[in-house]
């Protein structure tokens, strides 16, 4: 029987100038992904405009709106302007296409997924989680963040999430355990099963909680195995072609 599609592919948020030092990481274990910048955030300093190109290099950029603003919140002829002045002036920098986007607080409406789509994009990520399989192009949710987040907010994620069989699985005792303990199981999911396996989080978040060795031991886990079963690394506009 022929073996089931795997894709492994990771987003990052926010801009943070710390993107740097997570980005060397990924280098060192070939995990591609994609990077999310806004060009202004209000609560921390962004990269500039050579940091970006430099990643650019290596990585897929991604639009996150110029200022980081949460975009239901906006007129449309706003929306617009965050989108599309985002996505021109990253062009500017990378002189590359910048197709993929990524909502600032996962917040979206069907609006806004409409603007995204008229703005030129062709991929837009959420911040859902427990996912394997790309449904909506524009409303793409994603596997697991790298932060222990609650028990309720978890549960929130499984029962709004697609997969049924996963949710099974997790439910049976994974739920409880640290993000790094899940990120395995479910990528020994995906491998098993099929899909896509998608980590995504933020750099000053992982750093404001120690999490570099835990990040570290889960991006070796997933090469090391990932080679094994000749997994597809990606990033995250290739998951949608």
């Amino acid at each position: 029987m022929k073996k089931k599609r795997t894709i492994v592919t990771t987003s990052w948020d926010d801009g943070h100038p710390l993107d740097l030092k997570l980005s060397s990481m990924l280098q060192s274990q070939k995990i591609p992904g994609t990077f999310y910048i806004p060009l202004k955030n209000q609560e921390f300093s962004t990269i500039n405009d050579n940091e970006i190109r430099l990643l650019s290099n290596f990585f897929e950029i991604g639009a996150h709106t110029f200022n980081h603003v949460e975009l239901p919140n906006l007129s449309e002829s706003k929306i617009l302007d965050e989108l599309q002045s985002s996505k021109l002036k990253l062009e500017e920098i990378t002189r590359d296409d910048i197709t993929s986007f990524c909502y600032p607080r996962g917040k979206h409406s069907l609006t806004v997924r409409d603007l995204v789509k008229k703005s030129g994009y062709n991929f837009a990520r959420t911040t859902e989680l427990f996912e394997t399989k790309v449904i909506d192009p524009f409303l793409c949710g994603t596997t697991l963040q790298c932060v222990n987040r609650s028990f309720a907010s978890k549960i929130k994620q499984l029962m709004i999430s697609h997969n049924t069989k996963l949710k099974l699985k997790l439910m049976s005792g994974t739920v409880y355990k640290n993000w790094n303990v899940i990120a395995k199981k479910t990528f020994d999911y995906v491998v098993e099963n099929g899909g896509i396996w998608h980590l995504w989080g933020h750099s000053w978040e992982i750093d404001a909680n120690n999490d570099w060795e835990n990040l570290r031991d889960v991006l070796e886990y997933v090469r090391i195995n990932g080679l094994k079963n000749n997994v597809e690394f990606l990033n995250n506009n290739q998951i949608s072609t």
